[in-house]
């Protein structure tokens, strides 16, 4: 009982840097301002090269927590992230020094992503491991906030300071060195020579969109408000939002998937659809709500997804099922603000576009799982 509670505290610990990202929200217009030559675009990219660079440890954790120890895979990567935080602190004058700091946060969110879930999937069973899942998705929520919360109040000094939060990854490569076994990821029982389904990468597909559409918040907020007249700290604040609320999704998810079943990533794209029409209405109250709305669905829709793709297949290949399913979410991430800013350039290049242009996408995403849903019976425990 003793080493089950163990591994569970350094299994949240470790989760709570999936949202670490959540730190660049706020301070996304403070670096545009800072770098007048580059383009909204390549500010942007500062925030979706993480997303890009963490597919690549995301597929590299299957075959790396096989050749050494759940626990070395997660130490890695909050190795990464906490180098990612300390490089941009001490070097910030042109912005490829912060794309590089943003390749090793990548690096590093990828392998903790991965390695997280897949431990959840293999030391816990049945109903337990969606509960495991919901209790995951709280402290997302928490390390999101956190954040997001810090690196806002930490930017009105000035912004690399945000940087510096990304240095509690140290604090938890302690814990995790005294809490985590040496386990390996291999099956209980003979590994399986299955295929996965197609219905994996249909799934897959879908993540991609889902993302496109959902990563506008991350990359637009802090300029909608900037524009609205608000400063850093209120962008913190609706970040801290964003991903607070997830800890009630984490609480309700149970409750959430029991009445949904096969239509919870439905019912969820749903509650972001209505997110950003009221982040539209440019009234702080209702982007507060919105805000809540969004990080209720991306909380929601996560871990529901990961537990229902590692359900999909057999123990051996649940990291590379769940591997495809965060994946095509990131490059989604990486994607969104090429796609999003040039179907808003069509129309014109106000921020409030981009929101807009991110609902009609999720209503897309909304059709795409009522037609085509990929979730069986079965997934769902």
């Amino acid at each position: 009982m003793k080493e089950k509670r163990n591994k569970l505290i350094a299994i949240m610990a470790l989760s709570m840097f999936l949202l670490s990202y959540m730190a660049l929200t706020p301070i996304v217009a403070n670096i545009y301002n800072s770098f007048p030559a580059s383009s909204l675009e390549e500010v942007q990219m500062i925030v979706t090269l993480i997303p890009l660079f963490s597919v690549v440890t995301m597929f590299a954790c299957d075959p790396l927590s096989k050749k050494m120890s759940m626990k070395m895979v997660g130490i890695i990567g909050l190795v990464l992230i906490s180098f990612g935080g300390a490089l941009t602190y001490v070097f910030h004058r042109a912005i490829w020094q912060i794309y590089l700091s943003s390749i090793l946060l990548g690096l590093g969110i990828g392998l903790i992503n991965v390695i997280s879930s897949a431990m959840i999937a293999y030391y816990f069973d049945g109903a337990e491991k969606m509960k495991v899942m919901g209790y995951q998705s709280i402290f997302v929520s928490i390390g999101g906030a956190l954040f997001s919360y810090f690196s806002g109040l930490l930017a009105n000094i000035n912004w690399p300071y945000s940087y510096l939060c990304f240095l509690m990854a140290l604090v938890v490569i302690v814990l995790d060195i005294y809490l985590l076994p040496n386990d390996r990821l291999q099956a209980k029982e003979e590994k399986s020579k299955e295929k996965l389904p197609s219905r994996i990468y249909l799934l897959g597909f879908i993540s991609v969109l889902f993302f496109i559409s959902i990563n506008v918040f991350n990359t637009n907020i802090a300029l909608l408000l900037e524009q609205l007249g608000y400063k850093s700290d209120t962008s913190g604040l609706a970040a801290a939002i964003y991903t607070l609320i997830g800890m009630v999704a984490g609480l309700l998810l149970n409750r959430f998937v029991k009445v949904a079943k096969t239509n919870t990533l439905t019912l969820a794209c749903l509650l972001a659809s209505f997110g950003f029409l009221l982040i539209a209405t440019k009234q702080i109250i209702l982007i507060f709500v919105g805000s809540a709305l969004l990080g209720y669905a991306f909380a929601t829709r996560n871990p529901a997804g990961i537990t229902f793709s590692a359900n999909m297949v057999s123990e051996d290949k649940s990291a590379l099922a769940i591997a495809i399913f965060n994946g095509a979410g990131q490059l989604g991430c990486f994607l969104s603000p090429y796609v999003i800013n040039y179907i808003s350039g069509l129309f014109n290049k106000d921020i409030v576009t981009s929101f807009m242009v991110a609902f009609v996408f999720m209503f897309l995403v909304i059709i795409i799982h009522l037609v085509l849903n990929p979730i069986r019976k079965e997934d769902v425990i």
